[in-house]
Order: C-alpha cells, then sequence, then structure tokens
C-alpha cells in the first residue's frame, strides 16, 4: 500500500460563540491534509498553528507541505511516517506540520492493520475525561458555570485566575468550590499573570481549596521562578506556556520548576515527540495533561489517542469542538457526561465533513501526486 496523493485544504471556522474570543477574532483558521494510497485509503491530519492563527500562517505550512509532500509519494505509511518525521523543520511551523502529516500516516496504518491509533500508541482505555474551562467572571457566575459542569458530568473544572487583585482570585475560587464540593477536582490557570512573590502570596490563600494544581503562575521563560513557586506552596504547579518541546520538559524537569506538564501536540512537534514528552514526565514523577490548541474534530481526535497512550488518561482540555460553530466531523467530537470516548474504529477513527470543509474553505490549498 504504497501513498500516490497528499492533498492540503485551508479553511476558516466561525466561533460559535463569539464572546469567548474577547471580540479580537471571530474565526479559526486551519489546515487540514489529507494522504491517499494507491488503493483508495486515505488519512486525515491536522496541521493548524496554535489559537486562532490567521490565512498567512497556514500558507506557510501549506507551502512547506508542498515542499515535503514529494517524499512521501510512493512510500508505504510506515516508511512515510518516519522520513517525514526526520524531513520536517524543526520550527514553529515545522512542529504544527510534523504532527498532521505523523497523524495522517498513522490513520493510514491503523486502517491498513484494522486498528485503532489508540490501540497502535498502546493505549489501554477508550474514554478520556475532559476538564471544564471557565473563564474569568465574577465568583457567583463562576460557582454557575461550575455547579452546572458538574451536573453535566464533567469531574474536573479549570478556572481563570491572575486578576490584578488576590482577593477576587480567592473569592472565585472560594465561591466555585462551595458551589461543587471537594470530590470534584478543581484546577486553576494564572496563565504567567504573577511575579514569583505575588504568585506565593496568592496560593497560599488559596491552599484551603484543595486544587489538584496551578498552571503557570509565572512568566513561561522564568523556571527560577516556577522552581520558587513550587518549593513554597503546598499545591502542584503546572507548567504550561512553559511546555512546548521535549527540550522544554527537559529544562523543566532539570529545574524543579513543575509537577505537571500539559502538553499539546501541535506545539510538542508531533505524535512521536509528545510520546516521548510523556513518557520523560512519568520517568521523573510527573504527570502530563494533553491540552488543545484550538484544533478542528481532526486534532482533537489524534490528542484523544495520545491522552490514553500511557494509561489511564488525566482529564484533558480538548473543548475545541464547543467553542466552533463546527469541528469538521459528520460525527462531532464533543464531551457526553463530561467525556469524549477515543474513536475505536481502525486508524483516526473519524469521518470529515466535506461539505463542511467546503463551506469553510480559504484559498490556501493544494496537491501532489
Amino acid at each position: 500500500m504504497e501513498i500516490v496523493k497528499v492533498e492540503w485544504r485551508g479553511v476558516k471556522v466561525p466561533y460559535g460563540h463569539p464572546e469567548d474570543t474577547g471580540g479580537k477574532q471571530l474565526v479559526r483558521y486551519a489546515l487540514l491534509l489529507w494522504m491517499q494510497t494507491e488503493d483508495g485509503v486515505m488519512g486525515v491530519g491536522e496541521a493548524s498553528p496554535p489559537g486562532s492563527a490567521s490565512e498567512e500562517r497556514i500558507a506557510e505550512i501549506g507551502a512547506m507541505l508542498h515542499d515535503l509532500a514529494p517524499t512521501t509519494i510512493g512510500l508505504t505509511p510506515t516508511m512515510a511516517f518516519d522520513v517525514v518525521s526526520a524531513l520536517t523543520p524543526h520550527t514553529a511551523e515545522g512542529d504544527v506540520l510534523r504532527f498532521g502529516l505523523e497523524t495522517a500516516t498513522l490513520d493510514l496504518i491503523g486502517q491498513q492493520r484494522l486498528r485503532p491509533i489508540e490501540d497502535l500508541l498502546n493505549g489501554v482505555i477508550d474514554w478520556v475525561p475532559i476538564c471544564s474551562d471557565i473563564s474569568f467572571v465574577e465568583p457567583d457566575e463562576a460557582a454557575r458555570q461550575a455547579k452546572q459542569a458538574v451536573d453535566d458530568g464533567f469531574i474536573c473544572v479549570k478556572l481563570s485566575i491572575g486578576s490584578r487583585f488576590g482577593e477576587h482570585d480567592v473569592a472565585v475560587v472560594r465561591a466555585v468550590r462551595e458551589a461543587i464540593g471537594y470530590d470534584i477536582a478543581l484546577r486553576a490557570d494564572a496563565d504567567e499573570a504573577w511575579s514569583p512573590d505575588r504568585a506565593i502570596t496568592t496560593l497560599k490563600l488559596l491552599e484551603p481549596y484543595n486544587l489538584e494544581f496551578v498552571e503557570q503562575p509565572v512568566m513561561n521563560l522564568d523556571l527560577k521562578g516556577m522552581a520558587e513557586v513550587r518549593r513554597s506552596v503546598s499545591m502542584p504547579i503546572a507548567a504550561d506556556e512553559s511546555q512546548r518541546t521535549l527540550a522544554d520538559a527537559e529544562a523543566i524537569i532539570e529545574a524543579g520548576a513543575a509537577d505537571v506538564l500539559i502538553v499539546k501536540p501541535t506545539l510538542a512537534g508531533g505524535v512521536r515527540a509528545t510520546q516521548a514528552i510523556m513518557a520523560l514526565a512519568a520517568q521523573n514523577g510527573l504527570r502530563s495533561v494533553i491540552a488543545s490548541s484550538m484544533e478542528t474534530g481532526v486534532g482533537t481526535a489524534a490528542a484523544l489517542h495520545l491522552a490514553s497512550c500511557l494509561g489511564e488518561a488525566e482529564a484533558s482540555g480538548l473543548t475545541s469542538g464547543r467553542w466552533l460553530e463546527s469541528d469538521l466531523l459528520v460525527h462531532p467530537l464533543v464531551p457526553v457526561r463530561g467525556h469524549i470516548t477515543v474513536p475505536q474504529t481502525p486508524g483516526l477513527g473519524i469521518e470529515v465533513d466535506r461539505d463542511a470543509v467546503d463551506r469553510y474553505t480559504t484559498g490556501v490549498m493544494g496537491v501532489v501526486r
């Protein structure tokens, strides 16, 4: 089974809830790619820059794909996986493209072997709990949203904190904890908001509320400050913006800067790189949590398979499908009772909605035979 064609299409998908973007951008630019074998089997992957991106960025990735695609023609999917992993540049755009290409080749391999990607990656479960995110809101509204999430079946809630006033963060966390009780996992994301001293002061005030962990309390490059915070407070500290590549993971571990790594496969540099980061974390006694970078359902499906590759999955940040007008799948990957089932049919286990792709298409497209 040899690859005979590589095709790609850019799309711009509106957010279903524009208020969630703060009015900054109302569409998500994404790039999907397909690999076809001589017997007509299609593998799909997503190579979308993080965040909302832009048409210029997906065009840049499309141009890189145009140069790389000929190297896969005539190769088996297994050979192509190794080739694209090695030849794709180790740049921000290259890491995004590698994730898409590795996903597409694994999709083909799984279909060829009649096994889901999760099985190829030695995954052992078929569902992933999802963390419900709550943005900056007043305490009463945060409590209401958290209670609704728990009523909907979520077992984990994450709050955005890091306001100018520490007492406001405490009020939000307190209100949510009182609303959902102490049996539900509660996380907080400070999103680089504090100096180390400010982080320590605020997090000490939050210690009574049993936070599962706090993400990125200080600037992403300040690993020394992260380590200081981690030594000074009782709750675990998670690296998010600090954590992109395997080299980042090594530096975080060396600095003693985190207990948890938030791993985004798009930023990590691909499926293989994501697995390596998760394995390194486990070897050093750290947890790893898979999160999205606002991918469509194609990237979310790949992330779901990765979330369970080391066994029982942590509650993951894979809620893109809830925010976009369409996740571009015939059967959307959205949480049901707080979980998303890992697709169990061969390969990636999804069906792309071609009508939706046509509806949201941009001028970025190409094909190599």
